[in-house]
């Protein structure tokens, strides 16, 4: 199992601002994943996905810790309670089988990889939602926060910090419709 400190930054943007950000890193190649998440009843601190992206089925599961978020990872080859390293994994997170499908959120990512970090350009669709999300996903140590803020600059954008993960967004969004009905 991998796992490692996740560092990244992150800012929701409307249509236009994403769209004017996305101008500057033109041709933009678009790749469908759909994120499946998952918990139990024993545990509602904790929670894992599977990403499924052309073809593969990644295995994660975010823990925050004094350093940042680590970041458990695992490409699998079918259901989470199949694999070994998976099912150990949680379980040491108090997640026990049978695990509870929650719903999948589409993103729609493009990717601009530089030598110190990768740039997200995600739109996300989830329970009849959608959102434009700007990530800068740390590769190398580096000022990030002064590189992250010089890139929305230059499209006009105020960095305002992204408090709530597409996780939250989703059960948050997933808990809006449960009351509508």
């Amino acid at each position: 199992m991998n796992h490692a400190i996740e560092t990244e930054l992150k800012v929701l943007l409307s249509r236009e601002q994403f769209n004017r950000l996305a101008s500057f890193y033109q041709p933009l190649t678009f790749v469908r994943q759909i994120n499946t998440y998952y918990k139990n009843n024993n545990s509602d601190h904790y929670a894992f996905r599977i990403r499924e992206k052309e073809g593969t089925l990644l295995f994660t599961l975010k823990n925050k810790t004094t350093e940042g978020v680590m970041e458990y990872e695992k490409i699998i080859n079918g259901e989470p309670e199949d694999d070994p390293d998976v099912v150990r994994t949680v379980s040491s997170f108090g997640i026990e089988p049978p695990y509870e499908k929650l719903g999948k959120l589409v993103t729609y990512r493009a990717m601009v990889i530089s030598e110190l970090a990768e740039l997200c350009f995600d739109i996300n669709i989830y329970n009849g939602r959608l959102d434009y999300e700007f990530e800068y996903e740390v590769k190398k140590e580096h000022d990030h926060l002064k590189a992250f803020r010089q890139i929305l600059e230059k499209a006009g954008i105020e960095y305002v910090p992204n408090k709530d993960s597409k996780y939250k967004r989703f059960v948050k969004s997933a808990g809006d419709n449960d009351n509508a009905k």
